[in-house]
C-alpha cells in the first residue's frame, strides 16, 4: 500500500470530514459518550472549520488509491506548531498511514523553526505509546487548567 501526504485542497473537505466522522465515534464514544462525540463532529469538523483550516494550509491529508485515508491539522501556537489532529480511518490503521502524517507534520515544524506540541486524553495509553514512538516527549501544557497530556517533538531532532 502506497501512502501520499499532501496539503490538503478546498475540493477535500467532505473526505476530510469523513475521515473525523469514520473516527471519532470508536476514538471517543466508549469514554466520553455519544452527546460528547455529536457536539465535537459539530464543533470541530462542520464544513466552515474544516473549509477554513484548508484554505489556511494547516491541514494534511494521507492518500492510499486516490482516497484520503487520513489527516493531520497543525498550525501556530505562539513560537511553536500544535497538531491539533491527527486521524486515521479504521480499516487503514497499523499501515503508516500516522507514521506519514506526523512525518508531514515534522517537516513543517522543522521548515516553521518550531516544536511540534501535541496532545491527548489521559488513559490513552495506546495514542501515548504511539506519540513516544515517533520521538515526542511529556511538556508542560501551553495554559493551565487542561487534563490533556501534552508532548513536544524536539524540531532539532531527525524526523524518523
Amino acid at each position: 500500500m502506497t501512502i501520499r501526504v499532501r496539503l490538503a485542497l478546498p475540493e477535500d473537505v467532505h473526505a476530510v470530514r469523513f475521515v473525523g466522522h469514520a473516527t471519532w465515534p470508536a476514538t471517543y464514544g466508549p469514554e466520553m459518550g455519544a452527546e460528547y462525540v455529536l457536539a465535537g463532529l459539530d464543533n470541530y469538523w462542520n464544513s466552515d472549520a474544516i473549509t477554513d483550516a484548508i484554505q489556511r494550509g494547516c491541514i494534511d491529508v494521507a492518500e492510499s488509491a486516490d482516497v484520503i485515508v487520513g489527516m493531520t491539522h497543525v498550525e501556530e501556537l505562539g513560537p511553536d506548531l500544535v497538531m491539533w489532529k491527527l486521524y486515521v480511518v479504521p480499516d487503514q490503521q497499523h499501515q503508516g498511514t500516522g507514521h506519514a502524517l506526523v512525518g508531514s507534520a515534522k517537516v513543517r515544524a522543522v521548515a516553521h523553526g518550531s516544536d511540534l506540541l501535541t496532545e491527548y486524553e489521559p488513559g490513552n495509553e495506546r495514542v501515548r505509546g504511539f506519540y513516544e514512538r515517533e520521538g515526542f516527549d511529556a511538556t508542560p501544557a501551553p495554559w493551565p487548567g487542561t487534563d490533556a497530556i501534552w508532548l513536544r517533538w524536539r524540531s532539532g531532532t531527525v524526523p524518523h
